[in-house]
Parts: C-alpha cells; sequence; structure tokens
C-alpha cells in the first residue's frame, strides 16, 4: 500500500511536465517562421531542469554499533509562468537491536506567476513516519504566495493556503480533516562560497497543528558539490500515547547537483 501511494504521487509530478515537453517537440519540429508570435510560444516553452542528490551515511562499530543514513533527491522544472519540482527523503538509523528511526517524505510542488512579485501553487504530501504512531500523513494543499524580498544576495518568501490532512492512525481508519497552512523561506547568500536557508511550515487543523522548521548552512565545494549541515525540528499539538510532540534532527551531508 505504501509504495502504491509514493507511485501515484511521482506520477502525478511528470504528468505535469509531460504534455508541454510533448507539445515543445511537436513546435520545434514544425517550419519556424520569424514572428512576435512565434517568439510568444517559443518563450513560453522554454523549459529549464535542476536536481540534486544528497548523502549522509554514519556507521559505528565496537562498544556501539550503530547505522544512520539521510538520503535526499529532489527535481524542479522551470519555465516561463510554471515552476513544477519533486521533493523525496529517507532517514533511517538503526543500532544493534533494531530500527530506532525510519522516515519517508515526498513532496510535489507545482506554482504558476502571476506578477514578479506573487503567485498561485499547489502542493501534494505524503509522510510515512514509521515511529510517529501513524501509519502515513498526506495533505493536499492551494494557496498563494509572495516574493517579500528579492535580491542578489538575500531572498524572502512567504505563503498561505488551504487545503485537506489525512491522517491514517496505525491499525485504525484515516482522520481526515481541513487545514490552513502558513509557510516562509529565505536564502541569505553570506559569501561566494556559503550560503544559509530556512524553510518553516505550520499546518493549522481541526483536530492538531503540525509545525516543522528545517535551517540548512551550505558551504560550495565546487561547482557541483557542496557540504550541507541541516537542523530539523517537527512539533505537533497532538500525538497519539507513547509518542512525543517534538522531534529534532541534526544532518551532515553531501549534495551533488545536476545541471
Amino acid at each position: 500500500m505504501r509504495s502504491i501511494k509514493f507511485g501515484v504521487f511521482i506520477v502525478l509530478f511528470f504528468s505535469l511536465t509531460a504534455k508541454a515537453e510533448e507539445a515543445k517537440i511537436n513546435t520545434l519540429a514544425a517550419p519556424v517562421v520569424a514572428s512576435q508570435d512565434t517568439v510568444a510560444v517559443n518563450d513560453t516553452l522554454f523549459s529549464s531542469w535542476e536536481s540534486a542528490a544528497e548523502l549522509g551515511f554514519v556507521q559505528t562499530t565496537g562498544n556501539t554499533e550503530t547505522e544512520s543514513i539521510n538520503f535526499k533527491f529532489s527535481v524542479d522544472n522551470k519555465r516561463k509562468d510554471w515552476e513544477h519540482s519533486l521533493k523525496f527523503a529517507l532517514v533511517k538509523s538503526s543500532d544493534s537491536v533494531g530500527t530506532t528511526a525510519e522516515r519517508y517524505f515526498i513532496l510535489i510542488k507545482s506554482q504558476y506567476t502571476l506578477s514578479e512579485l506573487s503567485y498561485v501553487f499547489d502542493r501534494l504530501q505524503y509522510e510515512d513516519d514509521r515511529f510517529s504512531g501513524y501509519d502515513y500523513q498526506a495533505s493536499e494543499v492551494i494557496g498563494y504566495g509572495r516574493h517579500l524580498v528579492t535580491g542578489d544576495k538575500f531572498n524572502l518568501n512567504a505563503e498561505v493556503g488551504v487545503g485537506v490532512r489525512q491522517n491514517a492512525l496505525e491499525n485504525s481508519r484515516t482522520q481526515s480533516e481541513g487545514i490552513v497552512i502558513i509557510a516562509s523561506d529565505f536564502d541569505w547568500k553570506i559569501s561566494k562560497s556559503a550560503s544559509l536557508t530556512e524553510d518553516l511550515t505550520i499546518d493549522i487543523g481541526d483536530a492538531r497543528t503540525i509545525s516543522k522548521s528545517v535551517t540548512a548552512l551550505i558551504t560550495k565545494i565546487n561547482s557541483s558539490l557542496s557540504s550541507k549541515i541541516t537542523y530539523t525540528v517537527r512539533n505537533a499539538s497532538d500525538v497519539p500515547i507513547g509518542t512525543k510532540k517534538t522531534d529534532t534532527e541534526l544532518a551532515a551531508t553531501l549534495v551533488y547537483t545536476f545541471k
């Protein structure tokens, strides 16, 4: 069941761009007429891709045997008015007794530019945390975003949206609730080789409020490879019995960017 849900989310993302790519190929195959309409069409079909793979692995042996893996993968597709992104994350830790942490996360987001400062978006999110007391949690959101600060060294964005969240308790039925989301993110280029980012998301629901803060310090090693230190804090206002409301995670990884 979990693999089917992951597959559905990935298919939704790639279906968003497949038709546009087909249209682009058909247009390029046709004779090109140097007119204003042709230039406008080609500008609309402009497409750029960027992806990144992130990996961190720690293993200890001897008196204490532990193993931890942190893997993330992202794909971004930018067009004239549209931007589509897919993010996947896996965190798994184990010791001599067994698995101590296991989390899967996938996010699909599309946004349409309204002006230089504003945009609308839709977001599909799925999370499977084996130690959270939930079988899985998923949400579907639409909203409005605005670029509050734009510049070469500092960028700040804010978003607000509404949607629905599904909370699937283990060995129980799925609970659905309406949610309002408030989110912000900034990117500060400290120097030519270092930058600091912060992503904050608060999902306010009828039954529970979930907040997530991700702070990252990124240092470039070369044009494609970077080192990254990330500190993540997750908090839920209400959790199943036997689980904690707040989780923290400190990770050091290497990031390889494909362009």
